[in-house]
């Protein structure tokens, strides 16, 4: 009787607190980011969003386990037990936060209710795999002071460099608190997160080795992979066909001979283009170029350096073009990308070697997944 009302209390003090958290306008900021011009989202993908930007309460640092377990129930129902270690739906929504809303700003109706679920199902599969790297972190440093040590150290380090950044320990809490976060668990996370990332570079990573040869025979194997396409920059002149297309194009011509003499094209484009003001002599970027409609984009991408291009003729008018810059399409040599390649296969290697001893890991764990 008396376990039951102590949790009681407990969950309510726990919501005396959150409702002191008054300033939510980070929920407010994530909720609006939602109404895309795609129509409104399924609930259940909006309310896991907001969950996941709300703060985390602090009194869940010093509950015991009982409390603690009654806290986790109360913000949401437990999703996995890795050797007894729990994990909640509520930790689940706070990682999943960013890719759902990139998600809501790629797709919609059914293929957005797919694509949150597994979101959400992956989320839960790498917060199982950290916390199986984190216990077995855990137990080896565990009588290891000077590791310990060091680790607080890097935590601390890593923290005050992101205070600096953004003007000090103050505005850091300010802003940390719009952003829903708690700097306290933040610092804790952290510090996990590099115990397991020392595990692995002592049992996964340390005999990983890349031989001169692997990186060639990459290089020979996938060289077309490395090609760079043509790039080209360029300035128009736009003459539109309303409101008379055949008076559009004998002025086209006639601006182009102009140009094409050794007029100053900026100075053509702002006497006769009729683009928008903000573009008129405007020099195109090569990925801006490459948004064009066909038509346009394989007409620029054949221009050379300084050249001009007969009007060519869109839905809205006759376009004129002159190259300014010019980059060949070409293949960077083995000694330019070796470095590139090292890292990837090293990069590769890793993770493959990871996810064996997260593998190995799972075989001894006990692990309970509620879907």
């Amino acid at each position: 009787m008396s376990g039951n009302y102590g949790v009681g209390k407990v969950r309510n003090k726990v919501g005396e607190m959150r409702n002191t958290y008054k300033n939510l306008s980070s929920g407010v900021r994530l909720s609006l980011s939602l109404s895309t011009a795609k129509g409104r989202m399924p609930l259940m993908v909006f309310l896991v969003c907001l969950v996941g930007s709300l703060p985390v309460c602090p009194l869940t640092r010093s509950m015991d386990s009982m409390t603690a377990l009654a806290e986790s129930i109360r913000l949401g129902a437990i999703k996995a037990e890795v050797n007894g270690a729990i994990i909640t739906d509520d930790e689940v929504k706070r990682q999943a936060a960013v890719p759902l809303r990139e998600a809501v700003d790629r797709y919609k109706g059914r293929e957005l209710n797919e694509r949150a679920t597994q979101i959400l199902s992956d989320i839960l599969d790498e917060l199982i795999d950290r916390q199986l790297l984190v216990q077995e972190a855990g137990k080896i440093i565990k009588d290891n002071p000077i590791v310990k040590e060091a680790l607080e150290k890097e935590a601390e380090s890593f923290l005050k460099d992101a205070m600096d950044k953004v003007g000090g320990p103050a505005r850091f809490y300010e802003l940390a608190t719009k952003e829903g976060i708690n700097p306290a668990e933040k610092k804790k996370e952290l510090k996990e997160d590099l115990m397991a990332e020392a595990l692995l570079k002592e049992f996964a990573y340390k005999k990983i080795s890349i031989s001169p040869k692997e990186v060639r025979d990459y290089y020979l194997k996938h060289k077309d992979e490395f090609n760079e396409e043509k790039e080209v920059k360029v300035r128009q002149i736009l003459i539109k066909v309303i409101p008379n297309a055949r008076e559009a194009e004998k002025k086209a011509q006639e601006v182009y001979q102009r140009a094409r003499a050794g007029e100053d094209f900026v100075e053509l484009a702002k006497q006769f283009s009729q683009d928008t003001k903000d573009s008129t002599g405007k020099l195109y970027e090569h990925k801006e170029i490459m948004q064009w409609i066909k038509g346009l984009r394989e007409v620029v991408l054949t221009l050379e350096q300084g050249e001009i291009s007969q009007p060519v003729r869109s839905p809205i008018g006759f376009h004129i073009f002159k190259a300014e810059a010019v980059k060949p399409a070409r293949t960077p040599n083995f000694e330019e990308l070796q470095d590139e390649i090292n890292n990837k296969l090293y990069q590769d290697e890793a993770r493959r070697r990871k996810m064996e001893y997260i593998k190995n890991l799972k075989r001894k764990a006990v692990i309970k997944v509620m879907r």
